[in-house]
Formats: structure tokens, C-alpha cells, sequence
């Protein structure tokens, strides 16, 4: 514990006037290790290094990657011991992939590409089977096939590209579920009121708002909401400003009829958030 507390931050911004730093990420035995330059970051891993052999254990070599997530290209050279870790360009971490320009296209065309597997699995056996009743369709649709498509959702920004494509992931099994094509001209809203199936669309939207209610109702000392409501300091590059995660919830939020401050005192009250969101 002495050694890690050596170890170099990186500041994210101020919430409230005080400084919000970050140096890494922790889930069982998966560790992202962050800094503010690469002089940071071999010292920080140098010294996780030293702390896990000391408890006899070792950091994969091979599994270990390394990142940079700067306006330009930058060649880093970080080393365990003898060894190079590979640069990559992005990585998988708890099953979501992190892309260093901060887009989202691998990870949603990912998701689609693993829903196109498992409804190509079941779409002989379940989807398109005339012994499988509709209920049981739809029901794998909600449990297993939709649960695929949206796995991370929660912190998408999706484009009007993004969001076409889904739609047509959802719609390509629900309309094999009623035997039709797109050339029976029959209208999406139609087949999901058929099926008693929610867009998908609105799925995404739901789970968008739930989390935020949950990050509105968490303990102010917990990480994520710091490093949330954290502002950021530095100068924006010119150029259109990316939309924003803040921005995606609040356009949710006008549609349903509720103004940013309405939404957090409502969201405190975690049954009457769900009540809204779900209902």
C-alpha cells in the first residue's frame, strides 16, 4: 500500500473546485493503468510491477497492451522488464472496446456483428421454426438476442448511422419471427405492437436514463461521479464539438417532457425515476 501511493495521477478536471484525479481502473484481476505521459505511466507500472512480485504474482506480458489517447500519432515505448508492450489502437476491457480516438463504431459494429452470429445460430432451429410458438421467440429475443445487441448501451452516442443500423438488426429477427420480409411493405411499428415488443430504439434510451438515475442517487465520493461531474480544463480543438453523453440524456429528457433540474429531483427518488423511465 506505501509503494502504490507513489504512484502518479492524472487530473481530469475540478468538481467543485477540487482537482479529480485518476490513476487506474480496477475490476478482480483486470487493471488499466492511467496517466497523464508516458514517463507517468512506466513509473506507475513499474511500480505495480514491484508490489505484485512481492505477493508472487506477475503481470501477463502478453495480454498487457498500451494506449495513447492524443490529437496526434505517438509511438510509446513501455517495457516489463526486457519486454515491449505492444501498442494498439484499441482494446478490449470487461467485454466493451476502447478505441483511443474515443469513438464507438468498432464497439457497436461488434455488437452487431455478435448479434448477426446468434441469430444466424437459432434463426433454423428457433427463429423461423413453425413448432416454436411466437411467445417463446420473442421471449429469446428479449433474453438472449436484444441483451447481445445492447450489452454497454448504457454510454452510447449514437448517430443517425448507428442508430439504422440497430434498428435493422432488431427488426431483421422480428420480422422472421412473423414469417414476413422487408417486400411486404409491412410497417415496424406494426410488427412490434404484433409481438408486444418496445423499439429498441427506446430500450437504449431507457437503459441510458437508468443508469443516469443511478449515477444521480450515488454517493458523492464514489469515483464514477466524480470523474462524471468533473470539469475539464485544456482548450477544444476547432471543429464542430462532439455531442456529449450529458447532451444525448438531456434530448431523452425533452422528449419525455422533463427539464434537466425536474429530472434530478425526480431521480432521487429511485421507485418514481423507474415509474418514469419504464412506464
Amino acid at each position: 500500500k506505501n509503494a502504490l501511493k507513489t504512484k502518479r495521477t492524472l487530473s481530469i478536471g475540478y468538481r467543485y473546485l477540487q482537482r479529480v484525479q485518476i490513476s487506474e481502473c480496477l475490476f478482480a484481476d483486470d487493471i488499466v493503468l492511467i496517466a497523464g505521459s508516458e514517463t507517468d505511466l512506466k513509473e506507475n507500472l513499474g511500480i505495480w510491477h514491484e508490489v505484485l512480485q512481492q505477493y508472487q504474482m506477475q503481470i501477463n506480458k502478453n495480454k498487457t497492451k498500451v494506449m495513447a489517447i492524443t490529437n496526434v500519432q505517438t509511438q510509446m515505448n513501455v517495457h516489463i522488464e526486457e519486454d515491449e508492450i505492444e501498442q494498439v489502437k484499441q482494446y478490449r476491457y470487461l467485454g466493451i472496446t476502447i478505441e483511443e480516438n474515443g469513438r464507438q463504431d468498432i464497439e457497436i459494429n461488434e455488437r452487431l456483428l455478435s448479434a448477426s452470429k446468434v441469430y444466424h445460430t437459432i434463426k433454423n432451429t428457433i427463429v423461423r421454426k413453425r413448432e416454436v410458438s411466437r411467445t417463446a421467440k420473442t421471449n429469446v429475443f428479449k433474453v438472449i438476442f436484444r441483451p447481445i445487441l445492447t450489452y454497454g448501451c448504457e454510454s452510447w452516442i449514437l448517430n443517425k448511422r448507428d442508430k439504422s443500423k440497430i434498428q435493422a438488426m432488431e427488426m431483421k429477427y422480428l420480422r422472421a419471427v412473423k414469417g414476413i420480409t422487408r417486400c411486404d411493405r409491412v410497417r415496424n411499428t406494426e410488427v412490434r405492437e404484433e409481438l408486444e415488443v418496445k423499439s429498441i430504439l427506446e430500450f437504449i434510451e431507457n437503459k441510458q436514463l437508468s443508469w443516469w438515475g443511478h449515477l444521480q442517487r450515488s454517493n458523492s465520493q464514489r469515483p464514477v461521479k466524480q470523474i462524471w461531474e468533473a470539469k475539464t480544463h485544456g482548450r477544444r480543438r476547432r471543429g464542430r464539438p462532439k455531442k456529449t453523453w450529458d447532451e444525448v440524456i438531456g434530448e431523452i429528457l425533452s422528449r419525455r417532457g422533463l427539464t434537466w433540474t425536474e429530472a434530478k429531483q425526480l431521480a432521487g427518488d429511485k421507485k418514481a425515476w423507474r415509474n418514469f423511465v419504464y412506464n
